[in-house]
């Protein structure tokens, strides 16, 4: 059973919860389909991925913590180079990812 299909029974179980993973799901099949719409998203603004993800998770009312499992390793680390540049987290095993 894939992700879809778990999420997918997670709300038919549930009908008064639509989790954040839902509503993703339903639009991205795979963290790397979702991680190369954030990384696509950013260089056509010309902005940050970090400011694409916030902006996706603004747009579609998403905590950004819950997105964490959707992301796969490659946007992770483009995220924390990003937020260490910034000086909002510290270098590669110090801190992790505030989501």
């Amino acid at each position: 059973m894939n992700l879809n299909q778990l999420e997918l029974n997670e709300f038919m179980t549930n009908t008064n919860k639509v989790t954040d993973t839902f509503l993703i799901t339903k639009e991205f099949n795979t963290p790397t389909e979702f991680s190369q719409y954030v990384e696509k998203t950013a260089r056509i603004n010309g902005t940050s991925c970090w400011d694409s993800l916030l902006d996706y998770c603004s747009r579609k009312d998403i905590e950004p913590e819950s997105i964490n499992k959707l992301l796969n390793t490659n946007i992770k680390s483009k995220i924390e180079a990003e937020l260490t540049d910034l000086n909002l987290i510290k270098g590669k095993n110090q801190n992790k990812l505030p989501f």
